[in-house]
């Protein structure tokens, strides 16, 4: 009995965590998503430097690849594009907001990113769930960068 009711603490225990951590739009005086700038909080130097920004037009077939990316890894599970706050913060204007050489490490290895990274440590600090690894590739993480460059507006 004592192992299921430890189990049972521990499920309400999450449950209660993705609650709180789960939210409508900021109330005032609650702080909004930290703004960046690509300095601050960029990747490594040495994969940063070998990942130039996407420029002009968005590239619609690989947007189109960065849609299905965020709904089959489940991205939409806590990330909104322009509904407010979920589990994580929306992504709308992320593009305009972060740094494409921050998204990249960001979405790939959030683990070694919240380790090291001030603006991965400000956001678990804010939302309380740590973002998960869902096993995004580089040329995956570049499609989803597409896809939300796309839906920026």
């Amino acid at each position: 009995m004592h192992m299921r009711k430890s189990t049972f603490t521990s499920v309400v225990l999450l449950i209660a965590g993705v609650l709180a951590a789960c939210g409508g739009e900021p109330s005032k005086g609650e702080r909004q998503e930290p703004a960046a700038t690509p300095a601050a909080g960029a990747a490594p130097a040495a994969l940063a430097a070998s990942l130039p920004a996407p420029t002009g037009p968005v590239d619609e077939a690989l947007a189109e690849r960065g849609e299905q990316i965020y709904q089959g890894k489940g991205c939409l599970g806590c990330h909104a594009l322009g509904g407010g706050r979920l589990t994580g913060p929306d992504l709308k204007g992320i593009t305009e907001r972060r740094a494409y050489d921050w998204f990249v490490p960001w979405v790939m290895n959030p683990d070694s990113m919240l380790k090291v990274d001030p603006i991965a440590k400000q956001l678990l600090a804010e939302y309380l769930t740590p973002m998960l690894g869902m096993g995004v590739t580089r040329d995956e993480a570049r499609a989803l960068w597409e896809y939300l460059r796309h839906e920026k507006n």
